[in-house]
């Protein structure tokens, strides 16, 4: 990727979020690249040495101010879900493998949670992906 003027907007935790990243600003139009770590110098019997392991973010620097505003909206979101009863509300879900329901913190909606009774998977709120049209399989298509 050639970027007229390469500006570092962000130090994420691990090689994998620096792609989940990455993957929102490229999906908002804003051009992205991650530099990963990979050093093995940075890895110990404990996971990763965290002043070491350090990838980044990249993009050009028109697009910096938007990028960031992106970014700081993830981190919000991430310590919501993180932290759910922090933010107050319930939404009661019920479970189609037992029926019985359960209440999780209003942050956790669009999430897949388990449930408490049976541990099955269950759909909380409203996912993103329900009003998407995939539309007919390509006939096509391999």
């Amino acid at each position: 990727m050639n970027f007229q003027e390469p500006f570092h907007v962000y130090t994420p935790a691990t090689n994998v979020e620096a792609h989940v990243i990455v993957d929102l600003l490229s999906a908002n139009g804003i051009p992205a690249m991650a530099m990963e770590e990979q050093s093995g110098l940075t890895l110990w019997a404990f996971g990763t040495i965290g002043q070491f392991h350090r990838p980044k973010i990249w993009v050009d620097k028109p697009t910096a101010e938007r990028a960031y505003a992106l970014i700081l909206e993830y981190e919000e979101r991430k310590h919501e879900r993180r932290h759910p009863d922090a933010s107050g509300g319930e939404l009661s879900v019920d479970c189609e493998e037992c029926g019985k329901q359960t209440s999780f913190a209003a942050s956790l909606n669009g999430t897949v949670q388990v449930c408490s009774h049976c541990g099955a998977f269950v759909d909380v709120g409203e996912l993103d992906w329900d009003d998407q049209d995939f539309g007919e399989p390509d006939e096509d298509a391999p």
